[in-house]
């Protein structure tokens, strides 16, 4: 099956989407198999002029609304086929004077409306029974459900788990899997990097898992750690919230989310944070050329947290890229950035060292 990263399933889910050609992703737990669809199509949403909703997120009331006015809504609708039977799809059978019609969820009503525009999601397709993965091969070959068609502004897509992750798998048939294009997510520390700075994860996880790349998807071989994944690092930086990242409480709670082989990698990189002396490195910024490489992953962190607590310390960290090491500078430059584009942009117009300086030799990779 071919692998693409984060930025290739974004690029291709549109592609497939505007041919309304249906996908299939696979892909270990907490890669963001769904994640990234949710955010590409509240982006599409927008550009279609469309208000998006999620259905699932949304109130009976909610629902009424959408249902009066189809033509205004791009509605995203997650259907778990793993925890559903026929029924849920098909609809309950309903005996009328001289015949058996189906009696379908709403969300089936909804979504084969000529005006319905969306995407429902397949989730854990290969986790569902083979009766259920049947019925969805009908929605997928025929745009079919409870005797009904799909409105033609409505795109199909799945996604499941793979063999290896432990996540007891049925196999698709062939015809189910013939009708989709088929890829494998990777997660890939550039793309995450991007997205976790843009959600406020914890700068000093993003820039150990830079260090440790390794760390971004581990899966425990036995199960007696728990595994690591980019659902569970940005879980355990909810969790961190404004703990110390040193504290006791904080390794804690990284054990909890992310198991105690990330936690305990983690304090190495804590215990080169704590060895920096940050009064030293902005008042004296080409003292960064003396550190070693761990301690200059922690130097990113850190100059991102400072950004991110305090901008108007932006020209300060300015003069410190200007004496780190390239990759080291795109990394700080890059998380400041993500974690705050507007502000970013604007005190780098207004620093003249940035501009005559840093933006014309680092710019193409961070803006």
């Amino acid at each position: 099956m071919l692998k693409v990263n984060t930025n290739q399933y974004k690029k291709y889910l549109l592609h497939n989407y505007k041919l309304k050609e249906p996908i299939y992703i696979q892909g270990g737990p907490g890669i963001g198999k769904s994640e990234i669809p949710l955010q590409v199509f509240k982006k599409q949403a927008i550009e279609e002029g469309l208000e998006f909703a999620q259905w699932d997120k949304t109130s009976r009331d909610e629902k009424e609304v959408m249902f009066a006015n189809r033509d205004k809504y791009f509605v995203y609708c997650d259907q778990r086929l793993a925890q559903m039977d026929v029924t849920d799809l098909r609809g309950i059978p309903k005996l009328n004077s001289d015949r058996v019609d189906p009696m379908p969820p709403s969300w089936v009503l909804y979504f084969c409306d000529p005006d319905a525009h969306g995407l429902i999601f397949f989730d854990e397709l290969n986790l569902a029974p083979q009766t259920v993965q049947g019925s969805a091969y009908q929605i997928i070959r025929d745009r079919s459900m409870a005797d009904m068609m799909l409105g033609d502004g409505v795109y199909c897509i799945a996604a499941g788990n793979r063999a290896e992750d432990k996540a007891y798998t049925f196999d698709l048939p062939l015809p189910l899997r013939d009708r989709f294009s088929e890829m494998e997510l990777r997660p890939d520390v550039d793309s995450w990097t991007e997205w976790a700075a843009s959600e406020s994860v914890n700068p000093h996880l993003i820039a150990f898992v830079n260090w440790k790349e390794s760390y971004l998807y581990r899966i425990s071989e036995t199960g007696a750690d728990k595994s690591t994944t980019p659902r569970g690092i940005a879980r355990a930086s909810r969790l961190v919230g404004d703990e110390p990242i040193g504290s006791p409480d904080a390794n804690m709670l990284l054990s909890m989310s992310v198991g105690e082989a990330f936690a305990t990698e983690f304090q190495g990189y804590v215990k080169y944070f704590k060895s920096l002396d940050w009064d030293q490195i902005y008042n004296h910024p080409e003292s960064v050329r003396e550190l070693e490489t761990s301690q200059l992953f922690a130097v990113s962190g850190g100059l991102s947290e400072h950004f991110t607590k305090d901008s108007k310390r932006f020209d300060n960290i300015v003069n410190v890229v200007e004496h780190m090491q390239p990759e080291f500078a795109v990394m700080a430059l890059r998380m400041m950035r993500d974690s705050n584009p507007t502000t970013f942009k604007r005190l780098g117009q207004k620093n003249k060292k940035f501009v005559d300086t840093i933006a014309k030799e680092l710019g193409k990779f961070i803006i």
